[in-house]
C-alpha cells in the first residue's frame, strides 16, 4: 500500500552491520520506523554479531527478518549477500519498495563472471589469467612479475586484492593467507591480471533503478580509504560509457540499489572497468545518509522504480575512515565533541543506555570522518579539522594528516576528462 505524502514510512533493513548509518538515516530523526536486522546464523552465535545497531539512534534492532517483511513499506539491502531474499520478496510483493542488487550482485561476487560480461559487451579488458590453486599461483608469479591477484569468490575476508611486483614481494603474504583457505587452497580459482598503467583511477557513485543510472557523485579514492567526490548528475563520458553498456542487463535483471564503479583511465576515450560494487561503497557510502537531504525519499522511490531527484547542499564531499587496532578485538568507546556529531558516521556501532557510542569489535575502522565543501581542497582541510574532534583508545589520527596527495590525483584526472 502506498503511503500518503507526509506520512511516516516503515523500513526493514537486512545488513551485515556495515551500513548502519545509512539505515539510521532512513528514520529521519524518528519520523519513519526502521527495523534493523543482522544475521547471527552461525553455529555458536556471539553477542558481537547482534550488537551492531542495538540501541543505536532511531533504529530498532530485531532478531527476526521475515516477521517484518510483509508489514514494512520498504525492504532494504545496502550490501551484497542476502540478495536471494531480495529477489524473492520483489516477486512476491511487486508493489513494495525493495532495494538491493538482486541477481546483479553476481557482477561483484563472481569475478570471472564479471570478466566474461566485459568480454561479451566488448568493453576494454586487460590481460588476465585464471590460475587454479595456491601452488600454481606461486609458480605463475615466479615467472610473471607485476601482477594483481584477486580471489574469484565471495570469500574476500580470506583473500583480498593483492598487488605483486614479484613473487618474493608477496611470498610471506601468501604463506599467511594459505591457512585461511585450508584444504581448499589448491581448489580456489585466482584471477591474475597485468598491472595496468593509467593516468587516473576514478569511479561513478550512485544508484540504478527504473532502468537507468542516477549519479550522486563521481570521484577518486586514495590509498583505499580517502574519497573526494564531485556531487553531480553529469558524469564524465569516460566513466559512463562503460556503465551504459551494462544498462540493458541491469534493467532486465531489475537492479534497484546502490552502485559504484572502479575504472582505471588511460585517456579521455579509454577506460578499464576493473571492479563493480553492487552495494554501498565503503567508507564513502556513509556520505549518502549524511549529505543527501532527502535520503529516505530517494531510497523509497528507488525501491519502487520511481524517478527521484537528489538534494544535496555541497559541491564536493569527502570521507576518511579512522582506524583503531584495539577496536578489531574489543568493544571500544568512541567520544565525539559536542557540536561535531554530524562530522562523523559509524560503520559497525552500538550505544549503551546512557547514549554513549561504541565501535563493535571485529572491525578496525572505528569511525568515518565526513565533510562537504565548495572545493576539493576545502573538503580535505575540513576532514583534517574534523578528525580532531573524535576520541577513542588506539584511534589512529596521523594518517589523515597526509591526505593532501589526493589533490594531485585530482589534477591528473583532468588530463583524461575527469574534471573536478
Amino acid at each position: 500500500m502506498k503511503r500518503q505524502e507526509g506520512e511516516g514510512k516503515s523500513f526493514l533493513v537486512i545488513d551485515s552491520g556495515l551500513y548502519l548509518s545509512l539505515a539510521e538515516a532512513l528514520s529521519e530523526n524518528g519520523k519513519n520506523k526502521v527495523w534493523y536486522y543482522t544475521n547471527t546464523g552461525t553455529a555458536f552465535p556471539s553477542y558481537k554479531e547482534f550488537a551492531a545497531g542495538n540501541k543505536f539512534g532511531h533504529v530498532e534492532k530485531v532478531k527476526s527478518f521475515w516477521d517484518y517483511v510483509e508489514k514494512a513499506d520498504g525492504v532494504i539491502n545496502f550490501d551484497v549477500g542476502a540478495n536471494d531474499a531480495i529477489e524473492y520478496i520483489r516477486k512476491k510483493y511487486p508493489e513494495k519498495c525493495v532495494v538491493g542488487a538482486g541477481k546483479c550482485e553476481r557482477f561483484e561476487m563472481d569475478r570471472i563472471f564479471f570478466k566474461k560480461a566485459l568480454e561479451t559487451l566488448e568493453l576494454p579488458i586487460g590481460p588476465y589469467k585464471i590460475v587454479k590453486g595456491m601452488a600454481r599461483l606461486r609458480e605463475y608469479l615466479k615467472e610473471h612479475p607485476k601482477q594483481v591477484i584477486k580471489i574469484d569468490s565471495s570469500f574476500r575476508g580470506d583473500f583480498e586484492t593483492l598487488k605483486a611486483d614479484s613473487y618474493d614481494s608477496v611470498k610471506l603474504i601468501l604463506d599467511n593467507r594459505a591457512p585461511d583457505l585450508g584444504i581448499y587452497a589448491d581448489e580456489i580459482d585466482f584471477i591474475v591480471e597485468d598491472q595496468l598503467d593509467c593516468k587516473c583511477e576514478a569511479g561513478f557513485d550512485g544508484f540504478f533503478s527504473g532502468g537507468e543510472f542516477t549519479a550522486f557523485s563521481y570521484g577518486i579514492e586514495y590509498s583505499k580509504n580517502l574519497y573526494i567526490g564531485k556531487v553531480s548528475t553529469e558524469v564524465p563520458p569516460v566513466l559512463m560509457d562503460t556503465l551504459d553498456a551494462f544498462q540493458p542487463l541491469f534493467e532486465k535483471l531489475d537492479y534497484r540499489g546502490l552502485f559504484s564503479s572502479e575504472n582505471r583511465i588511460v585517456s579521455e576515450k579509454e577506460s578499464y572497468f576493473i571492479d563493480a560494487c553492487c552495494r554501498g561503497p565503503l567508507p564513502l557510502g556513509v556520505l549518502y545518509g549524511r549529505f543527501i537531504n532527502n535520503w529516505a525519499d530517494v531510497v523509497y522511490k528507488m525501491g519502487r522504480n520511481e524517478p527521484f531527484e537528489i538534494e544535496c547542499d555541497h559541491k564536493y564531499v569527502g570521507a576518511f575512515a579512522l582506524t583503531s587496532g584495539w577496536a578489531k578485538d574489543h568493544f571500544t568507546l568512541v567520544e565525539i565533541d559536542n557540536g561535531h556529531e554530524d562530522d562523523f558516521r559509524f560503520l559497525m556501532a552500538t550505544q549503551d543506555d546512557k547514549g554513549n557510542y561504541y565501535a563493535v569489535k571485529g572491525l578496525d575502522s572505528a569511525i568515518v570522518v565526513v565533510a562537504g565543501g565548495k572545493t576539493p581542497a576545502e573538503v580535505v582541510k575540513k576532514l583534517k579539522e574534523n578528525a580532531e574532534h573524535v576520541h577513542a583508545f588506539g584511534l589512529e589520527n596521523d594518517e589523515i594528516k597526509g591526505i593532501d596527495g589526493i589533490l594531485e590525483q585530482i589534477e591528473k584526472g583532468k588530463a583524461v576528462g575527469v574534471n573536478f
